[in-house]
């Protein structure tokens, strides 16, 4: 368990690592094409400069939601970041404010 929790933070900043790479690069593949005085070919060896440097071993779609007490993978509500089961423990006992569970 304490594995996937390892691997899940090691994927996370990994990937945000290379999105700010990517954003990094971007800057400044807009500033070079913006410039005046520049040919097509330049234009090309910038574009595929760019292209290269982007690395696509860390995506978005290996980062796993995990709940935050339980460390359970599935079913963790986003908005909460906590899992099903602790969730209806603490509506029972009404930690979180605003909610309450519904009993009819």
């Amino acid at each position: 368990m304490i594995r996937l929790k390892y691997k899940d933070i090691k994927n996370r900043s990994a990937f945000y690592k290379t999105e700010l790479n990517k954003n990094v690069l971007k800057c400044f593949f807009a500033k070079k094409l913006n410039q005046e005085k520049i040919s097509a070919n330049e234009k090309e060896k910038i574009i595929y400069y760019y292209l290269s440097q982007i690395n696509t071993k860390y995506s978005k779609t290996k980062i796993q939601r995990r709940c935050i007490y339980t460390n359970r993978s599935r079913v963790s509500h986003r908005k909460f970041g906590i899992a099903r089961i602790r969730l209806r423990e603490m509506l029972k006992y009404n930690i979180i404010p605003g909610y309450k569970k519904a009993v009819w």
